[in-house]
């Protein structure tokens, strides 16, 4: 296998097109690479068309055009096009009281509460791109690393790995045995049973960037505005 950061580098700067958004994403997917060639066996096979890792040109250009397209994808929460049981309206109806006029809302209003749901743990890993890829993280938007969200080197020369979960029942035993035996460490913004959040309880590697759940809802706020105001102007 012959990887050259270089060549990833060029291909990345390509994409990137000198937007904004992209400041600091070459350096992320150039340094993403670098992990992934020195622990191939992290590399998450269903993210290419390639069951091998190659880091060779064509698989680079592929690599690099799906992290820069799911880091330009919008976050902004969309209900789904599934239709609603009909049956859970009977149910609300008749074990609830819930009116016709009631069932109709409480649909429309579920509908929307998943899209919310669904997109508040994309929105907590941008927050966490946005504040730590100024000290040299890189985030894995394009999941071509297992069970990583973010990668650093310290001073000297050694992986740091953080695993990023929304809420602490998330993910289920198959997928939490990925990390025995690693030195990844996971945090998980809230708990299920309770509602409370797990700020105080950011690992290691997390502390000293000030990151918050003041700062967590204020990006929220930003970032769906903006977005807003983005997908309007199409």
């Amino acid at each position: 296998m012959t990887f050259r950061p270089t060549e990833a580098r060029r291909i990345a700067l390509q994409l990137s097109n000198n937007q904004s958004d992209a400041a600091g994403l070459v350096d992320s997917f150039v340094q993403i690479c670098v992990f992934l060639n020195e622990h191939p066996e992290s590399f998450a096979k269903r993210s290419s068309k390639s069951q091998e890792l190659t880091l060779e040109t064509a698989q680079l250009e592929r690599l690099a055009q799906q992290y820069f397209n799911k880091y330009r994808q919008s976050n902004f929460p969309r209900p789904p096009h599934t239709v609603p049981d009909s049956a859970v309206s009977m149910v609300l109806a008749e074990a609830f009281g819930y009116t016709q006029r009631d069932v109709d809302r409480i649909k429309q209003e579920h509908q929307h509460a998943m899209a919310a749901e669904n997109c508040v743990g994309a929105l907590l890993e941008r927050y966490i791109d946005s504040v730590l890829r100024p000290h040299g993280w890189s985030w894995n938007c394009g999941d071509f690393i297992r069970a990583i969200d973010f990668i650093n080197r310290d001073q000297n020369g050694q992986w740091l790995t953080l695993q990023i979960k929304n809420r602490d029942n998330s993910e289920n035993s198959s997928s939490s045995a990925i990390r025995i035996g690693t030195t990844i460490q996971k945090w998980f913004r809230s708990f299920s049973r309770t509602g409370a959040t797990n700020w105080d309880g950011l690992p290691d590697l997390m502390r000293g960037y000030n990151l918050s759940k003041q700062g967590f809802m204020q990006f929220i706020r930003t970032y769906l505005q903006r977005e807003q105001q983005r997908l309007q102007g199409r």
